[in-house]
């Protein structure tokens, strides 16, 4: 018992181990039954169509039998196969697998069926692998396999077997096999040989062929099988057929078969790891059963589906590492039961597919996640509760979908669980109650309430109406029964507080106060717009107050009253409005006409002035004269005549007067308003009584103003405009800026008054545009254009016109004043000046004003009314004074010497073709003329050409060219061209042509701009018998497909440069090259896998075979091969002497012993071995005799010779018969016949291949030797010429210790240049010398003349000086009028003129004292004005310190950063740089084993990385380093003499700084004048400008400002600050504009008195006019004595100019040369460095000789 329980136990340990491993080795991935033979077990489901002896007995014979004496055989298979019982039973069922009997069992079909088929039928689906038949019969002539995997539904055929395909099998191709879905018939188990035991084999899946992914779809397809039948169609009857047709003839041939294995396993697609039997199905050990013990959450037969409820995921075959192990569904715990959706799977993206089934719980969903309508998902359980769905609470009538609610809480779709969903007018949690504006909830109402019918925005609080009744209420500005209508005077219902806002229509601009309801647009007056009609439209203005105004120039003076006209100020406001003033004085009168007055009502007379009195004026009488009739129904029918009389006072202190009472006046009639100015003080006569009237205005009175009449809103506009004084504001001429509300009164009253806008008008001719200011209507002017309309110019301007009016510009001494003719501009000159401005004296005479005759001796009439320089110089003179002759003519015309001026014959004389110089010099002495000659020119006449220039200066037209040679001639060497032709000569640089235009022979480049360099052309590529190369680009004539600019390199798809006759092309297999491209140097392709040879058209190395088929390895003995490459065609391998075999695996014929040692027979074994081959071809011969009758026959056709060999044929048969020889036999020796004539010819294209290939190699071999050899020869000329440097170099540094050896990188080109450079500065230097010396003889000519006159006006000035003193005595009567006090010659006080002191505080009554009070109030207005402007000057320059700080700090962060970056970058890539050379490098020294491909990279990265030159080209250098040392032996001398010329260069340019200091002294001499001329118009132009400033200065702070706050955080604070400084300044500003307005006024007081000082000086005006003149002419005499110091004057300015460029030259060639220096210096540098890195180059080109050395001599022995 106890044994019993322990062998139970131990039972259940090895099944559960064994389960565990099936188990652990499923989960880890794909696992798979054992494989075995199918067949097995199976013999019932195996069947044949043909079966011998099946219903009877059947005879059957064996060819070439020789065991037994009888040939023939019974079958008899009508009983099983039993030993010893039923041994002639031959059914199907014995190809089972059963060696052991194969002798005596076997299946065999009846005798000459050739259609025959044996069929295989599984019971599941089986994994099939390959197929082995063994035939005891011949093979079949033809057959196919062919399977199904739908248990015979559709079959496909696997492959086709015959002998001949293309007859058997016409259309299928024959092999290889290239992908495993192939399709192909093969040959090679066809043959009538072996005659038995014959075997066919058949892999589904070759061996050959790579198969990457095994789980593929594509394989597990061809591996599926659930039948298999095999097709015999054609058998072998050697013939006999054809020759005998009787019947026992097919008794011999028939298909017969010892045994057949299927291969195969239980298919369950990874998913079992062993199978059980099929129920139903036989069961026997070694069995392959058909069910799979299932894993991975599979069923079925095959694994072929996922279990129950486990249909998450798609089914699928389980792989390598991925066992695709079927996924349970997740149904919540509401269902067991679901089922793969693939669009669901999809839609999830791949991550679940299954879709659960019978969702319990009132849920639903693919995941039984949802809860059913009605239904919802409770937040507060959990999904998988079965409570989970909760039913809805909603009222059916209010809510949607008959109250079904939200299902679940989303916050990302905005829902709640079990949320009712209310009908559109319904709200409430369970949907039960109206919204606000709706009522009467009702089931059968889709929307659920009925809409109010009042509009919700009129409604208070947007509550609508009562949900009951229906009743609505209104907002405070909304009336109507639905609350949807607004009160007049407002519009835009909405939903504000009150409903609807106030029109606010302008009272004047719209003609309501109503407006539109809908978009509250009030009705506009014409050309109003704006929604509040507030908007004037373009082209259209509203007047202001003074909108009738009336100029009193324009007026009609009465009495002494005149015009007063007066230019505006530049750069200030004026005064007056119009040209100017009515001058008044006591008892005159102006009369007014008014014709446009456009509304009818009560207007205020207000009169501006200009007071020039102390006191008031006391009687001013205003008339206001109408005409005939009053309209009896008009504003103005009942006034009083009296009230048409006023009486007012002219007051000092103001400029206007209001005339009190208004006047009324009527639309389009004419009136005339009279201003009497009748006394000045009551009771007194003051004739002298004057006044300045500027205009008068007419201003509507405010109480009868339309819009200010009734009560509430008008009377409130009223008192706001007299509140705002907006009316006064607009009496005075200067007006201040109108605040808002004062605009948007009179916008109103301009509106009422016109009806609207009124229209600009603006003159087309005097306005920039039609378009004017909108307050007051001024137009635009053009320049000098004034009036509203721009309808006039501007007092002191004329010519009004398209560009505006010009100014008169009258000169202010040659014209009486500044005013001219409106239409001409001709101003009022004075006595005997002359022109439009009166600025200028009359013909013959210059000086203005003083006017003196002019000097032109004798050859001019009229000179420059300025200097007094002849104008218009006859007989070919010229000069200030006609002194000289013009250019191109030579004399002496002055008066008293008059040589005439004669032309200058050089040699054609002026003006004609062939005149070379402009100018000629006579020698009074020899009567010479010497012509200045042109460059190019030379000869007295010019009538020859210089050196170096070319042509005909005789003919006329003809001229001197410089030879024209493109820069390649030394130009300091004469006889450079053709003096006739201008064909070069001297060609320098390499270069040649008529310009020296092309390289010579062996150079290329630009000839035109010296860059022709040697041709460096390769010698191996170049074809040496075209040439040259090309002059122009250096591309070398190269050989046949060889390219490049040096014909180095092979065309693509080209190798073999070294051959010298061109490259050959690499013809590379299209089929198995990578590429069409080759190695350069070898011409090898590069060949995918599996291919190789030169041209990748064979097999790989080691490997033969046919490359489209199939290759075989060559496996060659390598004691016996001489190579391991075998034959690429034939696979014989290359065999020592004395060895043989396929293989080269055995001793040769004629040899004993044993690899490898195999030594020769001798003698007597060569004897016999030649005698028995020569029998062997004999017999060979009898045999194809024999074989060539049997097939070809033709008994008929030779009968006759047929007959006589019969009996030969006979005895040869009877021969054949005895020896047991049957045609099998001759077949056998024939094939074997043919065999060996095919490994002959083999192994002769195999001979020939490797011959060839021994060439190839042999010429790579020499090619490489070539190469290696001429890249030695290189490296030693790179030796030879480092050492070579070497030795120039220290040759250099022992003779050059003063650091000569500075000039040697860019060769001699670069020395001679720096020559010739110093060379050409001496001609400069010539030239400046001979300059100076010129001016030296000036000056030395120039300088008694000069002392002379300077002499006569100090003597003048003496004289005037005297006749002063004279007149001092007549200046005593002006001391009282100008300084205060007589005075004679100076008051103790008050002092006088010439005392140094005029008027003072306590000479009130003098002009100076009175201007000087203005001037100081003035100056304290402009003290305190620069006071303000510098401290916001400080405050804005703190600002900008500020930004420019934060700026500053930022940029320099930049930069910093930047510099990081960049440096950080360089250091990344010069690392990344290293490290991947250091890898280049040590990859590759760590290879072993190198290519010639490598071989050749390393070659070419020594040629690139050692040799940047060619060696042409380094050769040329070194000839170029040695001619540059040559040509340098004269440094010090070269030095020597350039220290010469510098040290000149600098005396002339320190000549050349004294002269411009002495020139500069008198020129700040003269602009001292100047300037203290100009100080008084500057100071004050300044004081105008300071408020100006300041307000800009401000703005421009505001913008500091602002763009500081957006740049920089920092200064924010300082900002808010300053922004609170500039607001208090702007305050003060404010209040010193109002004290600066207050200056202005005391500042016209003090004109008013310096008036009445210039009254005073009136008087005195006839004495100072004889003063005058007196001055004018001792003026005039002083000008004359200037004007000719003013020519010297000149002359020392174009002096000193000629002498500032000869400085500038002199200093362009100092640093020139001290450029030349400094290139002395860096080519120094450049040498040593270039030395280092030769000596560098040579260092590695030494390393990489000793690496290439290594690894030749390691490629040369392997």
């Amino acid at each position: 018992m106890d044994r019993v329980i322990f062998a139970i136990a131990l039972t259940c340990i090895c099944l559960r181990g064994a389960l565990c491993r099936r188990q652990s080795r499923c989960e880890q991935g794909s696992c798979y039954p054992a494989t075995g033979d199918l067949l097995i077990g199976r013999g019932k489901q195996l069947n044949a169509s043909s079966t011998c002896g099946i219903h009877r007995p059947q005879r059957y014979c064996v060819v070439s039998y020789l065991e037994k004496k009888t040939k023939c055989f019974q079958c008899d298979s009508r009983q099983p196969w039993q030993a010893q019982v039923f041994e002639q039973s031959h059914r199907i069922e014995n190809i089972v697998s059963s060696f052991k009997g194969r002798r005596h069992r076997w299946y065999q079909a009846e005798n000459g069926k050739e259609k025959v088929c044996i069929q295989l039928d599984l019971e599941a689906e089986f994994h099939f692998t390959h197929l082995i038949m063994t035939f005891k019969t011949f093979r079949p002539k033809a057959m196919l396999i062919e399977r199904s995997y739908d248990f015979g539904k559709t079959w496909k055929v696997y492959r086709y077997f015959a002998q001949n395909c293309r007859k058997s099998f016409p259309g299928i191709r024959r092999g290889p096999v290239r992908s495993l879905t192939d399709v192909i018939c093969s040959q090679r188990y066809s043959a009538e040989t072996p005659s038995t035991n014959g075997e066919v084999i058949f892999r589904v899946l070759p061996p050959f062929i790579r198969i990457r992914d095994p789980y593929s779809e594509q394989v597990q397809d061809l591996l599926k099988l659930t039948n298999l039948r095999v097709n015999f169609t054609e058998l072998h009857t050697l013939g006999d057929t054809q020759l005998d047709s009787r019947p026992e003839i097919k008794d011999k041939y028939y298909y017969a078969l010892y045994d057949m294995t299927v291969r195969g396993s239980c298919s369950c697609y990874g998913h079992a790891s062993r199978c059980l039997p099929v129920s139903g199905y036989e069961n026997r050990p070694n069995m392959v059963h058909g069910k799979c013990e299932c894993s991975h959450n599979t069923k079925g037969l095959n694994c072929e589906m996922c279990e129950d409820f486990y249909n998450d995921l798609p089914w699928r075959p389980a792989r390598q590492n991925e066992p695709h192990v079927c996924k349970k569904c997740n149904c919540n715990n509401h269902s067991n039961k679901c089922h793969f959706d693939p669009s669901v799977y999809e839609l999830t993206g791949r991550i679940s597919g299954g879709v659960c089934d019978n969702c319990q719980h009132n849920t639903e969903g693919r995941n039984c996640q949802d809860c059913k309508r009605f239904f919802y998902q409770s937040p507060n359980r959990d999904i998988r509760d079965p409570e989970v769905c909760q039913p809805c609470d909603c009222d059916p009538a209010g809510s949607l979908r008959n109250g079904e609610c939200e299902g679940r809480t989303d916050p990302v779709y905005g829902t709640e669980a079990g949320r009712c969903r209310c009908k559109q007018f319904v709200k409430g949690s369970r949907c039960d109650l109206c919204i606000d504006n709706y009522w009467n909830l009702r089931d059968e109402n889709p929307e659920g309430c009925e809409a109010c019918s009042c509009d919700h925005l009129g409604t208070i609080g947007d509550l609508g109406c009562d949900q009951q009744t229906g009743l609505c209420r209104c907002k405070r500005f909304v009336t109507g029964n639905n609350c949807d209508r607004c009160y007049p005077g407002y519009y835009g219902l909405s939903a504000g507080p009150y409903g609807c806002d106030a029109c606010d229509c302008d009272i004047g601009g719209a003609l309501s106060e109503s407006c539109d309801q809908r978009t509250g647009q009030c009705t506009c007056r014409p050309h109003i717009s704006g929604r509040h009609c507030r908007q004037v439209q373009p082209g259209y203005f509203y007047a202001n107050l003074d909108y009738y105004l009336y100029e009193a120039e324009f007026g009609r003076g009465i009495g002494n009253a005149r015009v007063y006209i007066r230019e505006p100020f530049a750069d200030g406001p004026s005064y007056w409005t119009g040209p100017g003033y009515m001058q008044v004085m006591e008892g005159d009168s102006i009369e007014f006409t008014v014709d446009n007055i456009m509304f009818p009502t009560f207007y205020d007379v207000v009169i501006r002035y200009d007071p020039r009195m102390n006191e008031a004026w006391d009687d001013v009488r205003v008339t206001v004269i109408r005409p005939d009739t009053v309209d009896p129904n008009g504003l103005c029918a009942g006034i009083d005549p009296q009230d048409d009389h006023k009486t007012t006072s002219i007051q000092p202190g103001s400029r206007y007067s209001l005339v009190s009472k208004p006047s009324c006046l009527e639309s389009r009639k004419r009136y005339t308003i009279r201003i009497d100015f009748n006394r000045y003080k009551t009771g007194t006569h003051t004739p002298d009584a004057t006044m300045y009237v500027d205009s008068i205005l007419l201003v509507p009175s405010t109480d009868y103003i339309p819009i200010f009449q009734g009560p509430g809103l008008p009377e409130y506009y009223k008192n706001d405009f007299l509140r705002h004084r907006c009316k006064e504001m607009q009496f005075s001429s200067i007006q201040m800026d109108l605040s808002e509300l004062c605009k948007k009164h009179i916008f109103s009253i301009s509106s009422v008054m016109h009806n609207g806008a009124i229209d600009c008008k603006c003159d087309p001719m005097g306005s920039l545009s039609r378009d004017c200011d909108i307050e007051g209507g001024q137009c635009q002017c053009k320049p000098h254009v004034v009036g509203r309309r721009c309808d006039q110019c501007a007092p002191g301007t004329y010519g009004f016109g398209p560009n505006g009016c010009t100014p008169c510009n009258c000169h202010n001494i040659g014209a009486r004043d500044n005013f001219c003719n409106e239409q001409t501009g001709q101003c009022s000159c004075i006595a005997n000046a002359f022109g439009r401005m009166c600025d200028s004296c009359d013909r013959g005479f210059w000086g203005f004003p003083q006017c003196r005759p002019c000097s032109c001796n004798g050859n001019a009439d009229e000179c420059d009314n300025l200097s007094g320089q002849c104008l218009r110089c006859r007989n070919y003179s010229t000069g200030n004074s006609c002194e000289r002759c013009t250019d191109g003519y030579y004399g002496d015309p002055r008066t008293g010497v008059s040589i005439p001026c004669k032309p200058c014959l050089c040699p054609g004389g002026p003006g004609s073709d062939n005149q070379h110089a402009s100018t000629c010099s006579l020698d009074r002495r020899n009567q010479v003329v010497t012509c200045h000659c042109f460059p190019g020119y030379q000869g007295e006449s010019c009538d020859r050409c210089a050196t170096n220039y070319f042509g005909n200066p005789l003919t006329p037209g003809g001229t001197c060219e410089p030879c024209s040679c493109n820069n390649n001639i030394n130009p300091d060497r004469p006889g450079n061209c053709d003096a006739s032709t201008g064909e070069c000569m001297n060609c320098l640089f390499n270069t040649e042509g008529f310009s020296c235009e092309h390289c010579i022979a062996g150079y290329y480049g630009d000839a035109t701009s010296q860059d022709c360099k040697r041709c460096v052309c390769h010698s191996l590529g170049t074809n040496s018998q075209a040439g040259q190369c090309d002059r122009r680009t250096g591309q070398c004539p190269c050989l046949p497909n060889v390219i490049g600019p040096t014909c180095d390199r092979c065309a693509p798809m080209y190798w073999n440069l070294a051959s010298g006759r061109g490259c050959d092309a690499c013809s590379c297999d299209p089929t198995g090259a990578l590429s069409q491209e080759c190695s350069q140097l070898e011409g090898q392709c590069s060949c995918k896998a599996g291919r190789g040879g030169r041209t990748c058209s064979d097999c790989e190395d080691f490997f033969w075979g046919d490359p489209n088929n199939q290759c075989f390895p060559c496996d060659c003995d390598p004691q016996g091969s001489s190579s391991m490459q075998c034959d690429r065609r034939t696979g014989q391998c290359q065999c020592m002497t004395g060895v043989t075999g396929y293989k080269c695996d055995r001793c040769a014929r004629g040899t004993t012993g044993q690899l490898p040692y195999c030594k020769p027979c001798g003698e007597c074994f060569d004897n016999w071995d030649r005698i028995v081959r020569d029998l062997r071809d004999q017999t060979h011969h009898l045999v194809e005799t024999a074989n060539n009758i049997s097939v070809t026959g033709a008994i008929k056709a030779f009968d006759d010779e047929f007959k006589q060999m019969q009996s030969n044929i006979d005895e040869i048969r009877h021969i054949l018969d005895s020896a047991n020889i049957t045609k099998v036999d001759v077949k056998d020796i024939e094939q074997m016949l043919i065999d060996i004539r095919k490994n002959l010819t083999d192994n002769n294209k195999m001979l020939n291949n490797i011959d060839k290939e021994l060439s190839n190699t042999t010429a790579r071999v020499q090619i490489g030797n070539n190469k290696i050899a001429a890249l030695k020869r290189r490296v030693n000329d790179l030796k030879d010429l480092a050492q070579e440097l070497r030795k120039n170099a220290t040759d250099i540094q022992a003779r050059d210790v003063e650091g000569a050896f500075n000039i040697t990188k860019e060769a001699r080109r670069r020395s001679q240049e720096a020559q010739r450079k110093v060379d050409g500065t001496q001609p400069l230097i010539s030239e400046s010398e001979r300059t100076r010396q010129q001016v030296e003889n000036l000056i030395n000519q120039r300088k008694d003349e000069f002392n002379r006159k300077l002499q006569q006006n100090e003597e003048s000035l003496d004289n005037m000086d005297g006749k002063i003193m004279d007149l001092s005595g007549r200046l005593s009567s002006l001391n009282h009028m100008v300084c205060g006090q007589p005075g004679d010659p100076c008051d103790d006080v008050c002092g006088g003129g010439g005392c140094n002191r005029c008027g003072g505080p306590s000479c009130g009554d003098g002009a100076v004292t009175k201007a000087d009070n203005a001037l100081h109030l003035s100056k304290q207005a402009s003290e305190l004005l620069t006071k303000k402007e510098e401290k916001a000057t400080n405050l804005l320059t703190e600002i900008q310190k500020a930004k420019r700080d934060a700026e500053g700090a930022k940029t320099d962060a930049k930069m910093a950063y930047d510099q990081a970056l960049e440096a950080k970058n360089k250091s990344e890539i010069a690392r990344s740089d290293l490290e991947s050379l250091l890898n280049q490098i040590s990859d590759f020294i760590s290879v072993k084993h190198a290519s010639p491909d490598d071989i050749e990279s390393v070659a070419k990265e020594v040629l690139a990385i050692s040799i940047s030159l060619t060696p042409d080209q380094i050769q040329n250098l070194a000839d170029k380093i040695n001619q540059t040392i040559q040509g340098l032996q004269d440094i010090d001398t070269i030095l020597d003499d350039t220290r010469d010329d510098l040290a000149l260069a600098k005396r002339l340019k320190e000549q050349a700084d004294l002269a411009a200091d002495d020139a500069s002294a008198v020129l700040n001499t003269a602009e001292d004048v100047r300037k203290a001329l100009e100080g008084a118009k500057a100071a004050q132009e300044e004081a105008e400008k300071a408020i100006k400033k300041a307000e800009e200065d401000i703005e421009d702070a505001r913008a500091d400002l602002t763009m500081i706050e957006s740049e920089t955080t920092a200064a924010a604070d300082t900002s808010s600050k300053s922004m609170v400084v500039i607001g208090e300044l702007k305050k003060r500003l404010e209040a010193l504009k109002k004290k600066y307005i207050q200056n202005e006024i005391n500042v016209r007081r003090a004109e008013q008195a310096a008036q009445e000082a210039a009254d005073l000086t009136d008087k005195a005006e006839q004495d100072a006019n004889n003063l005058d003149k007196l001055y004018q002419n001792t003026s005039g005499e002083l000008n004359s004595k200037y004007n000719l110091t003013s020519v010297s004057q000149k002359r020392a300015i174009a002096l000193k100019a000629r002498a500032d460029k000869l400085a500038a030259d002199t200093q362009d060639k100092y640093d020139k040369l001290k450029g030349i220096q400094e290139d002395f210096v860096n080519n120094e540098k450049t040498l040593i460095e270039l030395s280092g890195m030769i000596d560098g180059l040579n260092k590695r080109m030494d390393e990489y000789l000793k690496a290439i050395k290594i690894r030749s001599d390691k490629y040369r022995n392997c």
